[in-house]
């Protein structure tokens, strides 16, 4: 059932797909670092790879619109959580946790949400840990109506959401478990040199090890390393 269903979503819309596949990493690795057991993980994989089951509900048209969306096209957008709760929960191949999952990951603690505006008590803790990776994996990916933004730029406006969008913890250990600047982005300092970084550390995924390239607008026939978490 859940192969038929992903060859379906792939089949109509490949960036959802690609999404999903993304937001199950990101919710993965979040559920690792609150070092939840292996059978609540499996749930909240299936979960995460079928959050956004419902947009293939949604026509293409919506999707795919390059331009801001109307009122009734937002509308019809929000639609998808509940038919992708709709479609799961008749499927006898996965819990009623796992429709759950694609019904509330656009909740939010402050009730601002949707489908239901409901607030932090009523939300499924898996739920509050796939809001975080769809939202970051939306940000931080190039869509027909913007670009991407840099991943700490996204990290960010996580942070300004957190304890009344989204859960502190939650959005805590993402920072420990999710590399904000990969490895070879190049970035400049706050003291204007600017570096490759080069190495990253566990935990402390905001402050790696960079080589710095260039100091003083002049490039660096020997390039040297630093730990920024030092």
């Amino acid at each position: 059932d859940l192969l038929t269903i992903l060859t379906d979503v792939f089949s109509y819309d490949s960036y959802i797909f690609h999404h999903s596949f993304n937001v199950t990493l990101y919710t993965l690795s979040i559920g690792l670092k609150l070092n939840l057991p292996q059978k609540q993980l499996e749930q909240l994989g299936v979960g995460a790879i079928l959050h956004d089951i419902g947009k293939m509900c949604i026509s293409e048209e919506i999707l795919m619109k390059p331009g801001r969306l109307t009122e009734a096209e937002f509308a019809e957008i929000k639609l998808h959580s509940e038919r992708g709760f709709e479609i799961l929960r008749g499927l006898h191949s996965v819990s009623i946790l796992v429709a759950h999952c694609a019904y509330q990951h656009h909740e939010r603690l402050d009730g601002s949400g949707y489908p239901r505006g409901i607030k932090e008590e009523d939300i499924h803790p898996f739920a509050k840990i796939i809001a975080v990776a769809d939202v970051f994996d939306a940000m931080t990916s190039n869509r027909v109506y913007r670009d991407a933004m840099l991943p700490h730029q996204a990290l960010e406006i996580l942070y300004a959401g957190a304890g009344t969008l989204f859960d502190r913890e939650v959005i805590e250990a993402f920072r420990r478990s999710v590399a904000i600047y990969p490895n070879g982005m190049i970035i400049e300092l706050n003291d204007e040199r600017k570096a490759i970084v080069a190495e990253q550390n566990q935990g402390v995924t905001d402050r790696p090890v960079v080589r710095i390239v260039e100091e003083g607008g002049e490039r660096l026939e020997s390039p040297y390393e630093i730990d920024l978490s030092q």
